[in-house]
Order: structure tokens, then C-alpha cells, then sequence
């Protein structure tokens, strides 16, 4: 059992010597599990990179896994998969429950709940909490901190009620993503998978404190764990240094596992220290870019006094034109220098502010680009179908609720239909469900004796409430079951899953991929958005409001990806989330 550390450079090759280091020793030593655990975005990236290392072209004992996928394989391994995750939708579901339930005790954060997006984010800041260890008892100790902060402190007061309702209604019965670390910790020790195992942990900056839980529980089971960590080659990793300093948290990263190898009695192996020699993997050939590695935001600044030709700065004016400039060198460098649109990726640090001007100015310059991004699906039709089918039994056939639902777009009525009905009802006055219950007699000035007109608006009347029944059946407090089968008769008789599959259909023509593949997701993720609820609050009373106000707190959650649809195209991403693999040109969009 032992600890060691590979440490370099961004692009000094850490990765590419510790993997052809696995891939020799797992030829070896055949019988031994190797371990090689990444980032989530790095899973598929890692994997295919191990097998174009690999001689033989496979893995069979090298695992490629993440935090989460490491919990799932042991669990099955050990039979402890058998408790209900919460993941972010499910929380979501619960938190809202709960704050319905707690809103007297909430006079700070109450009036803000209904806000878009605000459960949202106090689901965020409890998951951090549990990402970091902070239980409900600590956050007194926060509370206390902040007393001459009167607002963060009220604020705070409110999100403990909020914490200790979530985990109250939880216990026993989910556990959540984080939790599911801690658990993990406990199901490693029956685990034959990882005893005598190498365990790899490669491109992390640092770890949570679970996480670093069971990385110590890794290194008294494993043989070995390799870390690689991403410091200065040329200094020394375990010298102490300065919170502002560019690698202060790989080296505290690399003397917090230190420390736990020295708690666990583990012994530390041999490191590996790898500087630029000019023959880096990464930047051989570019001694510019090599430059810039060693040098940027460094307190020893050394100018690069050569000719260059690979980092070039531009100045634009909007947005829109550094993207204009940015396609008409792409075209140029694609004319002259032979590239492929593959070659270019686009890098922001805002995809909201670039993401439309980016599909926009790139169509009009004929560039296939990718946007690397998920959509919500707040917005859908879908959507707007359904909330505003939800609001006409709350708010008992108003108006404005009335014809929401109607000019939905899923709701079988015309346009020509729906001005008719729109203008009698305005002009009588109806309003409420006794009133559209009831047979129209009343003639507008305009209809003078025309029996037909008013026959035929009575058919409009009655194909609105014959197709609001399924929710019209479910009144008063109800459970979420009942809320929950309601809704699911009422899209079931709307024929909405063959309807949406004709939009996907017809986006698919258009060559309109994104939309085509949010309409061939929208009715299956609303359906397991309808099943969560049922699991998770089946039994539960609420009113038609409480049901629509959790919906909307799922519906918030929900977000749909999309795959490039060809792979020579031009990839478009932000700085955390994008991963970039064999690409020759990069743009970086929004520096100030």
C-alpha cells in the first residue's frame, strides 16, 4: 500500500505517461484491477485515449470511472444499491414539498420561493452543504458567525429550516447524490474490486472533504493510488506557498493526501516530477505556446522575444462581431491552409451572451458549428401546455388562464376558432367553471338571428371541457397521485406524445437538429418527472397550486442535450463544461 504523485505542467504529458505506465503493468500483472478515476467529462475522453495507448487495442482490467460511476459499480458489486438516490429533479421535488409546508417559519426567503428559478438555487446551496460535510447543526455555527450581518443572517436562519425539512423528510427513505460517497465508503471494505487494486485519480484541481473520505478509505484497501497533480515542474510541490499564488491548491491538495496516508500508516512511493524539456507532448513544435505555459500569470515574467505566428489578439466592438471575425478567419484559414472545420473550436467564458450569436453568424457564413450546451425546457409548448391546463382549475376558468391553454398549440383549436370564442367571451363577460359549464344563450350585437354561430361556439365550449375532464375530476385537496393520474389521462387523451413526435418530425426536415432532439426527449422526461413525484410525495395532500408549484420546480431541472450531428463542424463551448481533444485553432470570445 502506497501513495504517490505525478506532477507537471499543463500539458507536460501526466496523463499520457501514467496511462502507458497502466497499460504496461495491467499487460503484467493480468489478474490486478486498475482503477482510473476522472472527472465526468473526461470518462468517454479518457477511455478513448487508454485504447489508442494500448497495443492490443482494449482494457480489459483498466476501469475508466468517475466519483458516481465508482458508487454504482460497487454497489452492485455489494448489494447496496437497493436505496433511492435523489438526484438534483428529486430534491427539487422535495424542497418545494417542504418549503409549502414550512412558509410560516420563513420571513426572509418565503415570498421568494414562487420566483423562477429560486428553489433552484436553495437547492444548490443545501447540496453544497452536503458536498462539503456542513450539516444542519454546523450552519448554527455559520448563523453565529454572520450576527452582525443582519440580512445573510435571516438569510441563513430560513435555509436551516429549509435544511433540517429536507433531510427530515429524507431520512430513512432517499439518500442523496452526495450521501451516496458516504455510503460508498462503507460498501469499499466488502469490496473485491478495489483490494490489492491501482487506483488512479487523474485531471482534478482538488477534492471535497467526502471525497477525500473515500480516497482514504482507497488508499487502506488499494496496493497503490497515483495521483497526478498540475503545478510548475520546475519547483518544488510541497513547499508552502500563498492562497494567491497560481498552484496553491494543488499543493494543498498534494499535503492533504499526505496527511491521510500518514493517518492510514500508508507509505509514500516514488514520485514523478516532469518538466518542459521542449520535447512536451502537448507543445513540442509550438515554442510559443510552450512559453506562454511556463510564464502566464507567473511573478517571473521572461518576454518572448522570437517571431511568432500562433497567438494572435483581436479587438471587436460587439459580441456579434468578434464572432463575424472569428467565422471569416475560419473561412480563410479553411481556403488557404487546407483546414477542416473539425480543426476549430470556440471557447467563452459566457455561453449565454454567445451561444444565439454564434448558431446565427456561423449559418449566415455557412459554418456547421456545435454548441456545446444543454437547453432547459421551461419554454417548451409542452410545457406551456401543461401549467396553463393547471392554472384554468386554479384560478376557476379565468380569463387569461382560459386562453393561455388554448393558444398552447397542442390544444386541437384553431386559430380562427379560438378569435371566435375569445371575442364572445369578452363581450358577455364569462368567467368561471359554472359559467363555461353552462350552455352559451347569450347573442352579441353582431350575431343578430344566427342560431349557427352560437351552435357552433357551444361546440367549442364543450370540446374545452371535454378535454380538461381527466383534470376536472380532481378537485380540492387531492393527493399527488391523484394530481399525478389526472394530468397523465389528460395528455394521454390529447394525443400530445404523437403530436410532439410530428414537431420533432418536422424540425428534423428543416435540419433544426437542437429542437428536433428536445421535441424526441420533452415526453419522456416529463413522464419521469410525473413517476419521481409519484415515489416521491405520492401519499402526500396538496392543492392544485402545491401540485403546479412542484411541477414547475421539476420542470426547472430539467435540461435536454444534444449530440453534434456530423464531426466536421466547428465545437462552440465555456470554459467549464466543454472538453477539447485534437484541436489545431482555438478562439477564445468575451476577454476584457
Amino acid at each position: 500500500m502506497s501513495l504517490r504523485f505525478c506532477f507537471g505542467g499543463s500539458g507536460a504529458g501526466k496523463s499520457t505517461q501514467v496511462y502507458k505506465e497502466i497499460i504496461a503493468r495491467s499487460m503484467a500483472e493480468p489478474r490486478r484491477n486498475f482503477l482510473i478515476i476522472v472527472p465526468d467529462q473526461f470518462t468517454m475522453h479518457t477511455q478513448q485515449e487508454l485504447v489508442r495507448l494500448h497495443e492490443r487495442g482494449g482494457i480489459m482490467n483498466i476501469d475508466v470511472l468517475s466519483f458516481g460511476r465508482l458508487s454504482h459499480r460497487i454497489f452492485e458489486e455489494t448489494g447496496r444499491g437497493s436505496v433511492t438516490v435523489l438526484d438534483d429533479t428529486g430534491k427539487s421535488l422535495v424542497l418545494r414539498r417542504v418549503a409549502t409546508k414550512l412558509a410560516d417559519r420563513l420571513p426572509v426567503l418565503g415570498g421568494n420561493l414562487d420566483k423562477q428559478g429560486y428553489i433552484h438555487e436553495v437547492k444548490s446551496a443545501i447540496s453544497e452543504f452536503m458536498q462539503y460535510g456542513i450539516g444542519t447543526e454546523d450552519v448554527s455555527r455559520l448563523i453565529e458567525f454572520a450576527t452582525g450581518r443582519r440580512a445573510l443572517c435571516a438569510k441563513l436562519e430560513d435555509l436551516q429550516v429549509l435544511y433540517r425539512g429536507f433531510t427530515s423528510y429524507i431520512r430513512g427513505e432517499f439518500i442523496t447524490t452526495e450521501e451516496t460517497l458516504d455510503v460508498l465508503c462503507d460498501a469499499l471494505t466488502q469490496s473485491a474490486i478495489v483490494r490489492d487494486s491501482v487506483v488512479v485519480f487523474d485531471g482534478f484541481t482538488g477534492f471535497t472533504p467526502i471525497q477525500y473520505k473515500v480516497i482514504g478509505t482507497l488508499l487502506r484497501l488499494a496496493a497503490e493510488v497515483l495521483v497526478t497533480v498540475t503545478t510548475d515542474g520546475r519547483e518544488d510541490p510541497f513547499a508552502p506557498c500563498r492562497e494567491q499564488q497560481l498552484f496553491y491548491l494543488s499543493r494543498k491538495t498534494t499535503r492533504d493526501l499526505c496527511s491521510l496516508a500518514k493517518e492510514a500508516g500508508i507509505a509514500r512511493g516514488e514520485d514523478r516530477r516532469l518538466v518542459y524539456d521542449g520535447r512536451t507532448t502537448r507543445f513540442s513544435g509550438n515554442p510559443a505556446l510552450a512559453h506562454l505555459e511556463q510564464y502566464l500569470f507567473r511573478y517571473s515574467i521572461k518576454p518572448y522575444m522570437q517571431e511568432q505566428d500562433s497567438i494572435h489578439i483581436y479587438e471587436a466592438s460587439t459580441p456579434r462581431e468578434e464572432i463575424r471575425q472569428a467565422g471569416i478567419r475560419i473561412r480563410q484559414l479553411i481556403l488557404e491552409k487546407g483546414y477542416c472545420y473539425r480543426d476549430f473550436a470556440v471557447i467563452t467564458s459566457d455561453l449565454e451572451a454567445y451561444g444565439e450569436h454564434l448558431e446565427a453568424e456561423f449559418a449566415l457564413l455557412r459554418i456547421p458549428c456545435y454548441v456545446d450546451r444543454t437547453r432547459g425546457i421551461v419554454l417548451n409548448p409542452f410545457i406551456e401546455y401543461i401549467k396553463s391546463a393547471l392554472l384554468i382549475l386554479e384560478k376557476d376558468f379565468q380569463y387569461e388562464s382560459v386562453f393561455q391553454y388554448l393558444r398552447s398549440g397542442l390544444a386541437d383549436f384553431t386559430r380562427e376558432e379560438v378569435d371566435l370564442l375569445e371575442n364572445y367571451v369578452v363581450e358577455t363577460g364569462i368567467r368561471g367553471r359554472k359559467r363555461w359549464s353552462r350552455t352559451f344563450t347569450h347573442k352579441t350585437r353582431g350575431m343578430g338571428e344566427d342560431t349557427v354561430l352560437l351552435a357552433f361556439l357551444n361546440s367549442l365550449r364543450e370540446r374545452l371541457l371535454e378535454q380538461l375532464s381527466p383534470l376536472l375530476a380532481v378537485t380540492g385537496r387531492s393527493t399527488a397521485q391523484s394530481y399525478v393520474r389526472g394530468l397523465y389521462e389528460f395528455l394521454t387523451a390529447g394525443r400530445t406524445a404523437q403530436k410532439l413526435a410530428a414537431y420533432e418530425k418536422m424540425f428534423a426536415d428543416r435540419q433544426d437538429m437542437a429542437k428536433a432532439k428536445e421535441y424526441a426527449q420533452v415526453y419522456r422526461l416529463v413522464m419521469e418527472l410525473l413517476e419521481q413525484i409519484i415515489g416521491l410525495l405520492g401519499d402526500g395532500e396538496m392543492t392544485v397550486r402545491e401540485f403546479a408549484d412542484i411541477l414547475d420546480a421539476g420542470f426547472e431541472e430539467i435540461e435536454v442535450g444534444t449530440i453534434p450531428q456530423n464531426v466536421d463542424r466547428v465545437l462552440a463551448g465555456d470554459m467549464e463544461r466543454t472538453r477539447l481533444k485534437e484541436i489545431k485553432v482555438l478562439f477564445f470570445f468575451g476577454g476584457e
